[in-house]
């Protein structure tokens, strides 16, 4: 049989009940009994806000630097360096039982990736991974990702750029990777395409990915 996931839309939502809400699902289904739920895909848009990863030097200089911008910062506990959410930017949140569904941490990262490239070639854009993490349209990252696994349980995830505005990028170095730069869907396209509007291929990408049953759900929490 196949597992099946919750797929939730939160809208916008503040980056720390993001967190908080991940942490509690977490919890929940890190028992993997034989039941067929593996876990949730929370989508949500989250407001200006920078999110330092584990490997990030000088925190306290940098916080206070952004913070200055008119954005939140944050350490969490997923890998990578610095990476930035903020309205219009799609970010998604898989909290889902690995050993539920036979993926490998390794693996499960590469089904998130091949799941962005799919829903990009819905937009006919061509999207690739490199050996920089996240997925990239040439030299440009379109979307980062990061995971956090805890008693098999992944959380933390993607940020995919559509509609948001990337000047906010210019001030840091995305997750570490000089000389690089940022694109949305919509710079790509020459037309604003809306988070809203990617969730449907993004939902079908994991599906596929993941090879899980996406069961949308669409009341609040």
């Amino acid at each position: 049989f196949m597992a099946s996931v919750i797929v939730r839309n939160l809208g916008r939502i503040p980056y720390a009940y993001g967190i908080e809400l991940q942490k509690e699902l977490a919890i929940k289904y890190q028992n993997a009994n034989q039941r067929k739920l593996a876990g949730e895909i929370l989508f949500c848009e989250h407001d200006a806000v920078y999110t330092f990863g584990l490997r990030q030097k000088e925190y306290a200089l940098e916080a206070a630097r952004l913070e200055r911008l008119g954005a939140q910062v944050f350490k969490v506990g997923r890998g990578g360096l610095t990476t930035f959410h903020g309205p219009g930017q799609l970010v998604c949140y898989p909290v889902v039982n690995l050993r539920q569904l036979k993926l490998g941490v390794r693996e499960y990262v590469r089904c998130l990736e091949l799941a962005v490239i799919e829903a990009c070639a819905v937009f006919n854009i061509k999207a690739e991974t490199t050996s920089c993490t996240g997925v990239w349209v040439g030299d440009q990252k379109l979307c980062s990702l990061g995971i956090q696994v805890t008693h098999g349980v992944a959380f933390h995830g993607l940020g995919l750029n559509c509609s948001n505005d990337l000047s906010w990028f210019g001030h840091v170095v995305p997750c570490g990777i000089e000389g690089k730069g940022v694109a949305s869907l919509s710079q790509l396209l020459n037309k604003t395409v809306y988070p809203d509007q990617v969730i449907p291929a993004l939902v079908e990408g994991l599906s596929h990915t993941m090879k899980v049953e996406c069961v949308h759900e669409s009341r609040e929490l």
